[in-house]
């Protein structure tokens, strides 16, 4: 069982667009391609468009630039990147850490997107995360 980086507290597995994901009460564990895995299932879940992307604004939730995490698969010390203006903790062995709420936030900024949205984009090059 895997432990959450924040209080090493033991995370539990649940299904998030079907995809198997590891939570605690401070956040989501993803494992390398999961992010997009469920990000494309939400965009051939949704519509292409949807009255509320009129009222949707960028999300950036806040982030301490100096809080370093380990990895809870190798004990690494994680990397922190942008990715759609959210900053995530990225072990680029094993996957992602999202704080509560980056990850809705990706899935907002995505819906900004003309391209995630009119679903002709390829996004390959996030398989790695």
């Amino acid at each position: 069982m895997r432990t959450c980086p924040i209080d090493g507290s033991p995370m539990e597995r649940k299904k998030i667009q079907g995809v198997e994901v590891d939570l605690s009460e401070h956040g989501v564990w993803l494992d390398k391609g999961e992010l997009y895995l469920i990000t494309e299932a939400q965009r051939h879940d949704e519509p292409s468009w949807m009255l509320s992307d009129l009222f949707r604004r960028e999300q950036r939730p806040p982030v301490d630039p100096s809080r370093r995490l380990s990895c809870p698969v190798c004990g690494k010390q994680m990397e922190i990147v942008k990715h759609h203006d959210v900053h995530i903790d990225w072990c680029r062995e094993h996957g992602i850490w999202l704080d509560d709420g980056e990850l809705e936030a990706i899935q907002s900024n995505l819906r900004l997107d003309p391209l995630f949205v009119g679903k002709i984009a390829t996004r390959l090059w996030e398989t790695r995360f």
